[in-house]
C-alpha cells in the first residue's frame, strides 16, 4: 500500500471561511513571494513550536535518518500540517509556522522523483503532498508559489478525471490504486478551490466516491477496499491504517461520507481493553501478518491505524478518544525495548511527524476542514 506510516505516511489545511479569497495580483504574488523567502531565511524561527527534537533537527539540517526517499514527502506533509495547526491555536506562532511551512517545500524539492512530470501526473503521492503544503502554506496568508501550485492541482484533477477508476496513479508505472491516496489528492485539490476561489475538487471528487461505492466496497463492513483494482495484497479488506487515514483527508472534501465511514471503522476495529485503546488493521475475524504497511501487529491492535487514528479522531470531534490514544501510544514508545520492531517504528521522523500532527490539530466537528477550526 502506499499511504501508511511505517511506509510513508496527513495534511489539513485551513478552515474554509480563512481560505477562501480571490486570486491576487502579479504584484501581490511577487510580494508573497519574497515575504516567503524572508520567511525562510529566518534562521531557526520555527524553534518557536513545539517540535520534538527529531522534527527540528530535520529542519535545521535538512538530513534525514533511514526513513526511504520515496516516504519523506510524507513525513513533511505532516511536519507541515502540524505547524499550521499550532498557529492557528496561537496566531502570535504564524511566523514561525510559515517558516517551518516554507522549509518542508524547500525539502521537499530533494525528494522529488528523477523522473516527475506534472502535466503527466503519474507521481501522484508525491505531486499531491506538494499540493498539500502548498495549501498550508496558503492558509497562513498569502500563496508561495501561484503558478506552481496552479500547475499541480491541474494536473491532478485532470489525470484523476482521465482514469477509469477515478484514482490518480500513486507512483508512475505502478497499477494499484488506493482509496486512501486518492483521498489526500481530493483534499489537496479542495486546498487549492479553497485558496484560489477555483472549482477543481467538485468533478473528481464525485466520480471518484461513485466509483468505489459502486465497485469497490466490503459489503459487510460497509467500508472501502483499501485498493481499488483488487490486485494488491489484502486489497479487498478495509485496512485498519488505510480508513484511519483516509478519514481525515475526506474530511476537507466530503465531510458526510467521513463521517459515515469513520463510525462503521470505529464500531468494527476499535479495540479498548484495560491496558489501552487501539484500531485494528485487518477486519475482526480476518486477521493476516503484519507488514510493512501495517507497523507491528499486536492482539490485532495495528501500530500503523492505531497512530494515524489520534488526528482522526481529533478532527472527528472526538476529543477524549484522540487523547486515550495518544497515551497509548506514548505508553507503547515507553515501554518498547530497545532494538525491538516496536522500537524501530517508533524512532523515526515519520512516527514523530504524526504524533506531532495528532497532538496539534484542532479537535472539530468534520463540518470544519484545516487543522485550525
Amino acid at each position: 500500500m502506499a499511504y501508511l506510516p511505517a511506509r510513508r505516511c496527513l495534511a489539513i489545511a485551513a478552515a474554509a471561511a480563512a481560505l477562501a479569497r480571490p486570486w491576487q495580483s502579479a504584484a501581490t504574488d511577487q510580494t508573497a513571494a519574497e515575504r516567503a523567502q524572508q520567511v525562510a531565511s529566518a534562521a531557526g524561527s520555527w524553534r518557536a513550536l513545539d517540535l520534538p527534537a527529531s522534527l527540528a533537527r530535520l529542519l535545521d539540517t535538512g538530513r534525514w535518518d533511514g526513513t526511504p526517499v520515496n516516504f519523506r514527502i510524507i513525513v513533511l506533509s505532516f511536519l507541515a500540517d502540524g505547524c499550521v495547526a499550532q498557529a492557528r491555536a496561537n496566531p502570535s506562532l504564524r511566523d514561525a509556522a510559515s517558516a517551518c511551512v516554507a522549509r518542508c517545500i524547500k525539502l521537499s524539492q530533494k525528494t522529488r522523483p528523477p523522473s516527475l512530470s506534472i502535466a503527466r501526473a503519474d507521481e501522484g503521492l508525491w505531486l499531491s503532498h506538494s499540493n498539500l503544503m502548498l495549501g498550508a502554506y496558503d492558509s497562513l496568508g498569502a500563496c508561495q508559489d501561484p503558478a506552481l501550485h496552479a500547475k499541480i492541482a491541474r494536473a491532478l484533477a485532470r489525470r484523476s478525471l482521465r482514469e477509469p477508476t477515478f484514482h490518480a496513479p500513486s507512483y508512475a508505472n505502478k497499477r494499484y490504486r488506493w482509496a486512501a491516496d486518492q483521498a489526500a489528492t481530493l483534499a489537496s485539490l479542495a486546498r487549492y478551490d479553497r485558496g484560489h476561489g477555483a472549482h477543481l475538487a467538485a468533478e473528481p471528487l464525485a466520480r471518484w466516491r461513485d466509483t468505489v461505492l459502486a465497485k469497490a466496497m466490503d459489503e459487510t463492513l460497509g467500508l472501502p477496499w483499501s485498493e481499488f483494482t483488487g490486485r494488491a495484497r489484502g486489497a479487498r479488506e478495509p485496512r485498519g491504517s488505510a480508513l484511519a487515514w483516509q478519514t481525515r483527508f475526506l474530511c476537507e472534501v466530503d465531510p458526510a461520507l467521513a463521517s459515515q465511514w469513520w463510525h462503521r471503522f470505529k464500531a468494527h476495529y476499535l479495540v479498548d481493553g484495560l491496558a489501552g485503546v487501539g484500531f485494528r488493521e485487518w477486519p475482526p475475524g480476518r486477521d493476516r501478518a503484519a507488514d510493512a504497511d501495517s507497523g507491528p501487529i499486536v492482539a490485532g491492535v495495528g501500530a500503523a491505524a492505531t497512530a494515524l487514528a489520534i488526528a482522526a479522531a481529533r478532527v472527528m470531534g472526538e476529543r477524549p478518544l484522540a487523547a486515550r490514544l495518544l497515551a497509548t501510544a506514548s505508553l507503547v514508545e515507553r515501554s518498547a525495548q530497545s532494538g525491538s520492531a516496536m522500537a524501530r517504528a517508533n524512532d523515526t521522523v515519520l512516527a514523530s511527524a504524526i504524533l506531532y500532527l495528532g497532538r496539534h490539530i484542532a479537535p472539530a466537528s468534520c463540518q470544519h476542514a484545516g487543522p485550525g477550526k
